[in-house]
């Protein structure tokens, strides 16, 4: 496939380049999105080292705390996130983006006051709508800042906040869990998103449009990503994709502390050194690949997040069927690696295949599906298959359930990317047309 191909930038409408958008301003409004994206994680990922504490106390089934953290907080968190794109298309991605920030926030840290389990669910809840108003007006803002050549690496570099999110949240929920209980955990752990949205309401600038095209409407912007096989196959990728990866990261802790007997500081802190730099720096080497091999065939987009699915498979049967904590944590750091490859190949491939006016609206939907399958689907089946194991398999119960649902993911979602890398030029000159 010859390079011509590959995502081209789009004709400007602002030829002055306006300070706000100038090189070094873009990098720092990356920079403020990086920081947005990790406290987004941190938030959304404490609840996977305080299971065993919040089940104890209030003495829930493996299935309610699989709905804790997967079903009830994915489902209004991808309901919310289409009306909040078609926000962002039309309005001020810059104003969404820190109203959303302020109310996760706040969930997160009222949490901590919860007095049954109802309430913390419908708090969690809160925190998903919150966060709905993250990536799509984040990603939309990037494509601005950011032409389709680098956008790869912009993108995996935003993604780069998921990870370190990933990280800070293990970290913080192991030693404030351990030593102060989770109640407190989430009320410390809330509040610097507050902070952060006063910054990005006072120094973010708005980026001007790339096209003066309106905004298109919803039902035009369904058909016409309906349209695009690719983008129909990296959807059923990244649902299978998701499923295998917040399953491990939702429910690998738990695992640690079930079946190897860790304390909940020494997974959090483990966990979190390892999600920070090989899911990091998986998530950067990804995109800068993606970026580097697409220039040549922009299939590289698609095969590059099909290495990142086949690659996590031997690790995570390794992390998951070792008999030793030793061992089980070494395969952790490969797998996690592996599996963050994929992140900055795929969100560039999801802008490259719309418009640029759909832009928040293709992530949006992207979102909707992804979350629903692989973020709220995946943790409930690992819950689930942890109960229906615990009569004949004990505690182990959880090591099978989350086996099975891992290796699946993994393997169906590389045979989708592999599917969407067939039609992918295509489909890219389809957007661009």
């Amino acid at each position: 496939m010859a390079a011509s191909a590959s995502p081209a930038p789009e004709p400007s409408a602002h030829p002055a380049q306006p300070a706000s958008t100038a090189p070094g301003y873009a990098h720092y409004v990356l920079g403020v999105l990086v920081l947005m994206n990790l406290l987004n994680h941190v938030d959304r990922n404490i609840v996977s080292v305080l299971l065993e504490p919040i089940r104890s106390e209030f003495r829930a089934s493996d299935e309610w705390m699989g709905l804790l953290t997967g079903m009830a907080f994915m489902l209004v968190h991808a309901t919310m996130g289409i009306p909040i794109a078609l926000w962002a298309d039309r309005g001020s991605r810059r104003a969404i983006v820190a109203l959303g920030l302020a109310v996760w926030s706040a969930m997160t840290s009222l949490s901590g006051l919860a007095r049954s389990f109802p309430q913390l669910l419908v708090l969690r809840m809160g925190v998903g709508i919150g966060e709905a108003a993250g990536t799509p007006p984040s990603h939309s803002m990037i494509s601005d800042y950011f032409p389709p050549e680098r956008r790869a690496t912009a993108l995996a570099t935003q993604a780069f906040g998921l990870h370190a999110g990933i990280a800070f949240g293990y970290i913080a929920a192991g030693w404030l869990g351990q030593y102060f209980g989770w109640r407190a955990t989430m009320v410390v752990v809330g509040l610097p998103g507050l902070v952060l949205a006063l910054v990005v309401a006072t120094t973010v600038k708005e980026p001007p449009r790339k096209t003066k095209v309106a905004a298109h409407p919803l039902g035009e912007v369904v058909r016409f990503l309906a349209g695009q096989r690719a983008y129909l196959y990296l959807l059923a990728a990244a649902s299978f994709h998701a499923m295998a990866g917040y399953s491990m990261a939702h429910w690998g802790p738990t695992f640690l502390l079930r079946v190897h007997g860790l304390s909940l500081a020494s997974v959090g802190t483990w966990l979190g050194v390892f999600a920070f730099f090989a899911g990091g720096g998986g998530a950067l080497l990804g995109g800068r690949m993606a970026d580097r091999l697409g220039r040549r065939d922009p299939r590289w987009y698609a095969w590059t997040a099909a290495i990142a699915a086949f690659a996590a498979l031997p690790f995570g049967l390794g992390f998951l069927l070792s008999g030793s904590p030793v061992a089980a944590v070494a395969c952790y750091a490969p797998q996690t690696l592996a599996i963050a490859l994929y992140n900055g190949p795929l969100y560039a491939m999801n802008q490259a295949l719309a418009r640029p006016r759909m832009r928040a609206m293709a992530v949006a939907i992207h979102l909707f599906i992804v979350s629903i399958v692989g973020g709220g689907v995946g943790p409930w089946l690992v819950g689930r298959a942890s109960d229906a194991l615990r009569a004949t398999q004990g505690e182990l119960g959880i090591r099978f359930a989350l086996l099975g649902v891992f290796a699946v993911g993994v393997s169906v979602a590389g045979i989708f990317y592999l599917l969407a890398a067939r039609s992918l030029a295509r489909d890219f000159e389809a957007a661009k047309a």
